[in-house]
């Protein structure tokens, strides 16, 4: 298993609860896949450099997580076809 990183922009106007329930969702994802969620960290409401999808700002989250190849794949196909995120990307974290 590898080490990753998800960056997880959200629709500015969800509220706490339902961003809540969309990381859940995708925590329970990873789980399912057979990784290991080692962490989320929600950074909150931050302005955007430019506009995705009609929104000058959205709300940010990290995920830290281990699994295969192939959870990630599902996890950026998921939170692709969702209303609520703007943007996810994932990157694999190098070991140093």
């Amino acid at each position: 298993m590898r080490k990753y990183e998800t960056l997880l922009i959200a629709r500015p106007d969800l509220e706490e609860e339902q961003l809540k329930a969309l990381l859940n969702e995708i925590t329970a994802l990873i789980v399912r896949e057979g990784g290991v969620v080692q962490g989320t960290d929600v950074w909150g409401l931050r302005r955007l450099e430019y506009p995705i999808k009609h929104e000058d700002s959205g709300q940010y989250a990290v995920l830290n997580f281990e699994s295969e190849a192939g959870a990630v794949k599902e996890l950026e196909r998921v939170a692709g076809i969702k209303d609520e995120v703007l943007r996810v990307k994932t990157l694999v974290k190098e070991k140093r």
